[in-house]
């Protein structure tokens, strides 16, 4: 299974981390007529950078700039992708996210690095964070659109080695946003899933930076640890599952959102209900159903 983060991304402080600022009237009055998420069709160009990136033509642009990212990342089990995101969308998202954050739990955790349950001998580290889940975010949303659409997918199937990849059947995960407020953080940990794919919408005024580990070191405190900074609009994959990684204290008074799109190696693929519960705080009649049947 896998998500993403990727990167010729810049690994030090060299990136604008201005916020976006939430759309005018103009944007919300300009008549663009809401469009649906729909997997059968493939136009990201009011969201994606097509021009920019020579990904406007069809034929296999999409997955030729996929295999380019994937050299990266199996090199250095991380590979970035500046501006992927048009402005605008990154404009529209991040207000449609901030709508959301009244409704989200940051209540700090202390967590194993796998999301494992906690016991007296378990390692754990803090968190302070929470997410907007797939079912927090509206069919018609830019970020529903981008995670179904045939396009994405193929890049990052193609990124990830992947003859093909599939949305996650589950009704939380799969596509969320992660919300870490001022004075949060995200300790070190590893996913469950091999790739993880995401991108900026808001960055931190300070801090809120994502440090990874060449893969398979097992020690933050002896390996050469790999600071990531990242602009609104980047996209990003991360070997998460053999990488360890964390999110640094954010500092001043901007909310770090980050979209995470995750997808599955198999059709159906659905959390199991202990580690969702511990991870999203909930889960769904799909999750009980799922793991009654495990």
């Amino acid at each position: 299974m896998c998500q993403v983060a990727l990167g010729w991304g810049s690994t030090d402080d060299d990136k604008d981390h201005t916020r976006m600022t939430a759309p005018t009237s103009a944007d919300a009055s300009s008549g663009h007529r809401a469009r649906f998420a729909d997997p059968e069709h493939d136009d990201l160009d009011d969201v994606v950078e097509t021009e920019a990136l020579g990904l406007a033509a069809s034929g296999s642009a999409w997955s030729d700039l996929g295999r380019l990212l994937r050299r990266r990342l199996d090199t250095t089990g991380f590979a970035g992708l500046p501006g992927f995101l048009r402005a605008d969308a990154v404009r529209s998202l991040d207000a449609e996210f901030d709508r959301l954050l009244d409704v989200v739990d940051v209540t700090p955790a202390r967590r194993t690095a796998t999301a494992g349950a906690v016991t007296a001998g378990s390692t754990t580290s803090a968190w302070r964070a929470g997410h907007i889940t797939r079912d927090m975010i509206p069919a018609h949303s830019l970020a529903q659109r981008l995670y179904v659409s045939p396009r994405c997918k193929e890049l990052i199937a193609a990124a990830t080695g992947l003859d093909r990849v599939f949305e996650y059947a589950d009704p939380i995960a799969g596509l969320v946003v992660t919300v870490v407020p001022p004075g949060g953080c995200y300790g070190w940990h590893l996913d469950h899933t091999d790739v993880v794919v995401t991108i900026a919408i808001r960055v931190a005024e300070v801090g809120g930076v994502l440090e990874f580990c060449p893969p398979g070191e097992p020690d933050p405190a002896t390996a050469a640890i790999q600071p990531v900074r990242s602009a609104v609009g980047d996209l990003q994959i991360l070997r998460g599952g053999t990488c360890l990684h964390r999110v640094t204290e954010v500092g001043g008074d901007d909310t770090r959102l980050t979209l995470v799109l995750g997808y599955a190696d198999r059709p159906g693929v659905i959390g199991e209900p202990d580690r969702t519960r511990r991870i999203y705080g909930r889960v769904t009649e799909a999750h009980l159903l799922a793991g009654a049947r495990r």
